[in-house]
């Protein structure tokens, strides 16, 4: 006779060990540029002094402790928000100038430079400027330009894009880029603020660009290199320089009052451009972003954050925001300090 082992009955009243489980434990890495001075004695003798060489501009600064900014074993750093007060004027010392080129009934062109005074404008600041200026410069006493206006008599009213025409038949005129070593194929300039291409550069009596928000960049990238390096995915961008950026805040992120159409109506009812119409960039405002989902960066466990950290910011053409500030405002400080926060994870 055989015998089988018998399996025992289960016990109904038997209870799984309870496992604990818990998030990760953070903590917060918060830097200020405002923290590149030791205090405000040595930040008012900074003011005024060459930004390239010295560390002045917030846009290009170096913290520098004599201890580690962090230590512990985490694995981990996350961009979890950034607050950016925005004071780079869309006209600055890279997109003030444009060349206006102009003849008369056919004859030799003669071509001027326009050049707009630093500091912010809207849309319609900007047309009513260079109307005057062209106007001065060449003679053409009927020259007109609109943004959100049809110059040309295609029935355009109303796109966000500036349109211009000479009202007279003996002149036509022409927008061209300034070209110069000092202004690389990179770098954008008030023809590309205006929405202007290689037909504008073409003499006509009226045209029209494209649409444009009259804005000097669209986006900034906040790059590290000190916490980026540890990083095995490296980032990537259809810019023709690739940086790896702790962050890429959007202009259109910036607070600005409601929805301002284009165009409005006016008292009798007729569509007319609206003067007040001013996209995030054409004037100061504060841009904030709470990530969601942060850029995680990882990091070797036994490295410290080092105490010598250089933050560095670009434009959306991979140019430093330091040089797109005239070097005379470093005089009087025109510019605003930005903060970031990043959460520091174990796992």
């Amino acid at each position: 006779m055989s015998y089988y082992p018998v399996a025992p009955l289960p016990d109904v009243n038997a209870r799984q060990v309870a496992q604990v489980i818990r998030p990760s434990s953070t903590s917060l890495l918060t830097i200020d540029s405002e923290d590149r001075f030791a205090n405000y004695l040595e930040a008012d003798a900074a003011i005024g002094l060459n930004p390239t060489i010295l560390n002045v501009s917030p846009y290009d600064f170096t913290i520098r402790k004599a201890e580690s900014l962090m230590n512990g074993f985490f694995t981990r750093i996350g961009i979890s928000e950034v607050n950016f007060p925005w004071a780079i004027p869309n006209i600055n010392q890279i997109s003030q100038t444009v060349d206006v080129a102009y003849k008369f009934q056919g004859g030799a062109e003669t071509v001027e430079t326009v050049i707009m005074p630093v500091g912010f404008y809207t849309p319609h600041e900007i047309a009513a400027y260079i109307q005057e200026a062209v106007r001065n410069l060449t003679g053409i006493v009927g020259f007109t330009m609109s943004y959100g206006k049809d110059e040309v008599g295609n029935g355009a009213a109303g796109n966000p894009s500036f349109s211009y025409a000479t009202n007279d038949a003996d002149y036509q005129v022409a927008f061209r880029r300034i070209t110069g070593p000092s202004t690389p194929p990179s770098q954008k300039q008030l023809f590309n603020l205006l929405g202007f291409s290689a037909l504008n550069s073409n003499f006509q009596l009226a045209a029209y660009g494209a649409y444009t928000y009259c804005q000097y960049t669209r986006y900034v990238d906040i790059c590290c290199f000190q916490l980026t390096n540890n990083q095995a995915l490296k980032d990537q961008t259809s810019q023709t320089i690739a940086r790896d950026a702790l962050c890429r805040i959007y202009l259109g992120d910036a607070l600005i009052p409601g929805n301002i159409p284009v165009r409005i109506l006016d008292s009798v009812g007729a569509n007319i451009p609206n003067p007040a119409f001013c996209p995030p960039g054409c004037a100061p405002t504060t841009i904030y972003r709470n990530f969601t989902t942060p850029k995680q960066i990882q990091w070797i466990p036994n490295q410290p954050v080092p105490g010598f950290l250089r933050f560095s910011l670009f434009d959306d053409t991979g140019t430093s925001l330091t040089k797109t500030v005239e070097f005379t405002d470093y005089a009087t400080g025109v510019f605003l300090d930005w903060s970031m926060t990043m959460l520091v994870s174990e796992n």
